[in-house]
């Protein structure tokens, strides 16, 4: 069973209902409840200004390093359609997967929480 902790850095909701049931439809994904407790991490959202130091924070305390990091939706990519964002903007993220669409398709997005998963964590931790 693979754990996926779920990072919404100011997405409009589509694509975290998307994750969710990407989550909930299949019997190989589950929910961590800590990224301590993840094999992979499902981020999305176009990290806007107001989220921006939380989401590094985040990352770079729990995450970077650690766990691959699955980039779910168009906005979580480069921002799009509200302006400049995502992980595009952040370089220092460094990202397994991006998943493109708007939202992305649920089939989709469970292939690449796995695909992500199934390789060896970065660090133990």
């Amino acid at each position: 069973m693979i754990r996926v902790f779920h990072i919404n850095a100011g997405d409009c909701g589509a694509c975290a209902a998307e994750l969710w049931a990407a989550v909930e439809s299949t019997a190989h994904l589950t929910w961590a409840r800590t990224p301590q407790e993840a094999d992979v991490v499902a981020l999305c959202g176009s990290i806007p200004p107001a989220a921006r130091q939380a989401t590094l924070t985040l990352i770079n305390n729990f995450v970077q390093g650690r766990l691959p990091i699955v980039v779910v939706g168009r906005c979580a990519i480069d921002g799009y359609p509200f302006g400049k964002g995502g992980v595009a903007g952040l370089p220092e993220i460094e990202t397994r997967r991006k998943i493109d669409g708007c939202p992305p398709l649920v089939e989709l997005i469970v292939e690449s929480l796995i695909e992500a998963a199934r390789k060896p964590r970065l660090v133990e931790s």
